[in-house]
């Protein structure tokens, strides 16, 4: 019965979608997304995978529309569809995802690269210009959500061994309808796609909101293609990933504003530590008792990062006595800017870099602390590529080194 109803609604909303009728667009696609929205996990929507299908065509065709509020109701509706009680029936029809994502992706592309209305002297005044960009940044939020919704979809199918294969797909289609192809596409397109028209819509606004969705995306596909999570953040790295995070919590997190956002901020530095540590491009890959430190002290110090540069390299250089939590932090912005130098994200100047790391050192001396080797190996690191760049820079005492080695 339930089965039934939704196909009658699918048909309804393909055939609303044939007529030339923007309010019978808008109004289709709203009680479909309040449908999907709506129904309970434990009883299935769609309990035939044609009517799934065609349920995605209809928002496919929806998205493309031409008349941006008939797009915006079609991304809401594909956020509520890209559930997995939506999906689960089986084949999962992963092409037919991708296809949807597909079309999402570029309209939203499509609108971004619109230009802005002008006035008829040619001008674009800073009122319209405001209201466009809000409007950009709203649509792209929404693209964004939807792309998290399959991100997540693809986390929830990796323990669902029906789901990563699909027997019931012709042998020439089979490589293309696995849980695989469709995880690789989503990295894909999030580099080609998502990443691009996040930073793009950046240099006009920046809206927390939305870049908890984006960061949130980038972890999870940490997840999704496991086999490509130290490529993907040595990418990230070295296309200042780290300095936009670190900008991020520094002006949205402080004073425990935007939790949300801080969590996803620090989840997504502590994996790509993790990641850039695991395969490094300069040293010997960590032990697992390594690691296990390092992941220990990234947990407790992270999330309480949110100062800027100068404040963190004052941080760093602060003499006094350091409790345990701020000594983590400390490991935890020199590990930073190592991670950043190393990938030639070089956001602090070398002078005040060594005058800090180099205070650094001399604390963990004037308490007697031994750092843990990676973070000792780091500070050495950044201590000569230091020296390297200015000559004029002091020696540090080798038996300061050599103390704490």
């Amino acid at each position: 019965q339930v089965g039934r109803r939704i196909e009658s609604v699918v048909r309804s909303l393909q055939g609303s979608l044939k007529m030339n009728n923007t309010e019978l667009h808008k109004q289709g696609l709203l009680l479909f997304a309040e449908i999907l929205t709506r129904q309970p996990e434990e009883i299935k929507l769609f309990t035939s995978s044609a009517i799934c299908r065609d349920a995605g065509r209809a928002l496919q065709e929806a998205v493309r529309s031409p008349v941006l509020e008939v797009a915006a109701e079609a991304l809401k509706a594909i956020s509520a569809f890209l559930r997995k009680d939506h999906q689960s029936t089986p084949p999962v029809q992963y092409r037919e995802l991708r296809a949807l994502l597909e079309a999402m992706l570029s309209r939203c592309a499509d609108f971004s690269q619109t230009p802005l209305s002008r006035r008829p002297l040619g001008h674009v005044s800073s009122r319209d210009s405001g209201k466009a960009i809000l409007r950009r940044g709203k649509f792209l939020l929404s693209t964004l959500e939807g792309f998290r919704n399959a991100c997540r979809l693809a986390v929830e199918f990796q323990s669902e061994p029906s789901a990563q294969e699909n027997p019931f797909t012709a042998p020439s289609a089979e490589k293309e309808d696995t849980l695989e192809a469709f995880s690789e596409f989503l990295l894909s397109a999030c580099d080609s796609l998502c990443i691009p028209m996040v930073m793009r819509h950046s240099e006009q606004a920046t809206h927390p909101n939305l870049m908890e969705v984006f960061l949130s995306i980038l972890h999870s596909l940490f997840i999704i293609v496991p086999h490509m999570k130290e490529k993907f953040s040595k990418k990230l790295a070295s296309s200042s990933f780290i300095r936009l995070t670190l900008e991020l919590k520094a002006r949205f997190c402080s004073s425990l504003r935007h939790s949300a956002l801080n969590q996803v901020c620090s989840s997504f530095l502590y994996y790509m530590i993790l990641n850039l540590l695991s395969a490094p491009e300069k040293t010997e890959p960590l032990s697992k008792e390594e690691l296990s430190v390092v992941s220990t002290f990234l947990q407790h110090g992270l999330p309480h990062i949110s100062s800027r540069n100068p404040e963190s390299l004052a941080f760093l250089s602060d003499r006094q006595y350091m409790e345990k939590t701020a000594r983590q932090r400390q490991y935890c912005i020199l590990l930073l800017f190592y991670l950043a130098y190393i990938h030639e994200d070089r956001f602090v100047s070398e002078a005040e870099l060594f005058v800090a790391v180099q205070s650094f050192l001399l604390s963990l001396q004037d308490q007697g602390e031994r750092p843990p080797l990676v973070v000792f190996r780091a500070s050495i690191y950044l201590v000569s590529l230091c020296q390297d760049k200015d000559r004029a820079l002091d020696e540090v005492p080798c038996g300061l080194l050599s103390g704490l080695g």
